[in-house]
């Protein structure tokens, strides 16, 4: 089994923000657009997995792990202009773009801002549209309550200090995983207790986005060539309206159909996991010659 690429993380100095990120690879470049909370080390084993064939970045959303909030506040369609300024760090002027659950918003978003600069594109999981989120409309409605507070600074302010408190995260974490639906192998616990109150207001804008966007406003028709992946169990997303969405937008388009029973792993991968269980789908990445990408898709 081959050794995984050694990860090396950076800080880039944009417009409006410093990132963190990380790189791993040779090849082609692309990059990872990351889910809504996730950090640079719970992504590295995925990250290795396709640095096996592309020269790989992911980045941490600003606002969260060691990226700095926006200046001038959060927007999926800033973040899409942002991705733009990190390949101009990098010196890159064409890249693939690969996007997870509620990243299939930011990656859309960064293909209608970018364009022809994105030669290929990944969707795994994606969330395209409010319609497609499965949890029942109590649920929705109690979230969006929240978040819709959270727009002030005064809840804010309270709900950062309640976060240093056990007992406060507990309930925290019960909202946000038996109200919310939220899916994760992480640390959520150590993750909340380090929230400040600029995460807060990340992490708000991000949800409220999530339960407002469109099929209308993530929209195309996208040139691009698509691979498309997801469970069509997906608890937390409507596998058949994404598919539907995805089949409307892009013409040049593979599948694939998986029978997992979560939306995200209820453990974290390793490289080995992945090697073992998804070395094909790159392997047909490579051999696929598909509409001006001679280089697979």
């Amino acid at each position: 089994m081959s050794e995984p690429c050694p990860v090396v993380v950076r800080d880039a100095e944009l417009p409006g923000t410093r990132l963190r990120y990380a790189e791993c690879g040779d090849g082609p470049p692309i990059i990872i657009v990351p889910a809504t909370v996730s950090l640079i080390e719970d992504w590295t084993p995925m990250i290795q997995f396709i640095g096996q064939r592309y020269r790989t970045f992911f980045f941490e959303m600003p606002g969260h792990g060691g990226s700095t909030p926006l200046e001038d506040g959060y927007s999926s369609r800033r973040l899409g202009r942002m991705i733009g300024d990190l390949a101009d760090h990098l010196g890159i002027e064409s890249f693939a773009l690969l996007g997870f659950s509620f990243g299939g918003i930011l990656a859309l978003r960064a293909l209608q801002e970018l364009g022809p600069r994105i030669s290929k594109v990944g969707l795994l999981s994606p969330c395209v549209s409010n319609r497609a989120l499965t949890r029942p409309p109590m649920d929705r409605a109690l979230v969006s309550a929240v978040v819709s507070a959270l727009k002030h600074r005064a809840p804010r302010h309270a709900l950062a200090w309640l976060l240093n408190n056990e007992a406060a995260v507990r309930l925290v974490i019960w909202f946000m995983c038996d109200v919310g639906g939220f899916e994760t192998p992480t640390d959520l616990r150590g993750r909340l207790m380090a929230y400040s109150e600029s995460t807060i207001r990340v992490l708000a804008a991000q949800v409220r986005e999530i339960l407002s966007v469109s099929e209308q406003d993530l929209a195309g028709p996208y040139a691009q060539p698509c691979f498309f992946g997801m469970s069509q169990y997906d608890p937390l997303l409507d596998y058949h309206l994404t598919d539907e969405f995805v089949r409307a937008n892009f013409s040049d388009l593979v599948t694939e159909t998986f029978d997992w029973p979560y939306h995200a792993p209820p453990e974290p991968l390793t490289y080995d996991d992945y090697i073992r269980d998804y070395t094909s789908l790159l392997d047909a990445d490579s051999a696929r010659v598909s509409r001006d990408c001679p280089r697979g898709i």
